[in-house]
């Protein structure tokens, strides 16, 4: 089974999206300074935070068995609404008692969190956050504390439970600026970041005429066919949960790659590979660009204008299950019409809110 850990601070921003739309507010990013040992709180559109929270449900809901959440903070996205209580009902969100031996989290926890100090600025405001809790339990910094305390405790589940993990928005910018990898190698993200790569390439070689294409935004695929398909924002998750079910192929087989990268079997992954690097030699094979010792997916432009045309794209679905699944992905379009459709749903098609959306997305690849 495919399960990865959630954050409940996602699944509230999620939910709090989806019952009242987009909140044009700001919400502070911590950016380190390394040369200066300092850091500054950066302002960012909370609307387009909570739109990469979304972003990442609704991939992880088609391309996870489950998600697994501290069942002790559930309570903070439950009692809005919003429709992620489905999710629940159906046990793709499973509440866990992560916190039954805390023990187990105490060392993984305090090594993260001298990880996530990258400056002494922050350790410092790190360690008056701690003393105050400890003297009359309030934070001076509550940011700081969600972010990085909070974050060094999902990565301690992580890393004690050897699972994947999808943090909140904010918190994957702080994991990123302090370079934090998890122990566990994800198939699924691995499938993620070789589809991206791929879609980048793509959009590279959009160029002369090709002005169609001249835009790709940074929206992973499989919400980019959840809007397509959805009419309105209640329809988001349904939708979402459909295309669960036609991915179930692909699903599946992520499953067993993971448990072949598990057990360290090389001959499994060696299989695995393959059926990767196979991908990559049928469609090169359709637009004349065969690659016998392509290692991933290599295709071009010609690719991205096949994919609008019912025929071939129906051909790759119809004759290769899992390979196609993974095509669908790379060929799923610029994202451009549906990220218009996204805020359609939200009466923010035309609005101010839409052109910040539009420059935090665009991609700068």
């Amino acid at each position: 089974m495919s399960s990865i850990i959630a954050d409940n601070w996602s699944l509230q921003t999620i939910a709090e999206l989806l019952k009242a739309g987009p909140v044009d507010d700001t919400c502070d990013a911590i950016l380190f300074d390394k040369a200066t040992e300092s850091h500054k709180y950066v302002p960012l559109s909370q609307a387009t935070i909570s739109f990469e929270a979304l972003f990442d449900l609704l991939t992880d809901i088609v391309l996870r068995d489950q998600l697994l959440v501290d069942d002790d903070f559930t309570n903070t996205w439950t009692q809005i609404g919003g429709g992620l209580e489905q999710l629940s009902k159906l046990d793709l969100i499973r509440p866990i008692k992560f916190l039954n031996q805390p023990e187990k989290l105490n060392g993984p926890r305090a090594e993260f969190v001298d990880r996530l100090c990258v400056t002494s600025s922050i350790r410092a405001l790190h360690q008056k956050n701690a003393d105050e809790w400890n003297r009359i339990r309030e934070t001076p910094d509550p940011m700081l504390s969600v972010a990085l305390w909070g974050g060094a405790g999902m990565l301690a589940r992580a890393f004690v439970n050897e699972k994947g993990y999808t943090p909140h928005p904010l918190r994957r910018r702080l994991f990123q600026q302090a370079n934090i990898v998890l122990r566990v190698e994800d198939t699924t993200s691995r499938l993620d970041s070789l589809v991206n790569e791929k879609r980048a390439k793509l959009h590279k070689s959009a160029v002369g005429s090709d002005t169609l294409y001249s835009l790709r935004l940074g929206i992973p695929p499989i919400p980019i066919q959840v809007i397509r398909e959805a009419h309105d924002a209640s329809q988001l998750l349904p939708v979402a949960l459909q295309l669960r079910e036609q991915y179930q192929e692909l699903r599946d087989w992520l499953g067993e790659y993971q448990e072949a990268v598990a057990v360290a079997d090389p001959t499994e992954q060696a299989r695995f590979e393959k059926a990767l690097r196979s991908v990559s030699k049928y469609i090169d094979s359709k637009i004349g660009l065969t690659d016998t010792n392509a290692p991933t997916f290599t295709v071009g432009v010609s690719v991205l204008k096949i994919a609008f045309k019912t025929g071939p794209i129906e051909l790759i679905k119809n004759q290769f299950g899992v390979r196609a699944n993974a095509n669908r992905l790379v060929l799923s379009g610029s994202g451009l019409e549906e990220l218009n459709r996204l805020l359609g749903f939200f009466g923010h098609r035309h609005s101010a809110l839409a052109a910040r959306m539009f420059e935090h997305f665009r991609s700068k690849s």
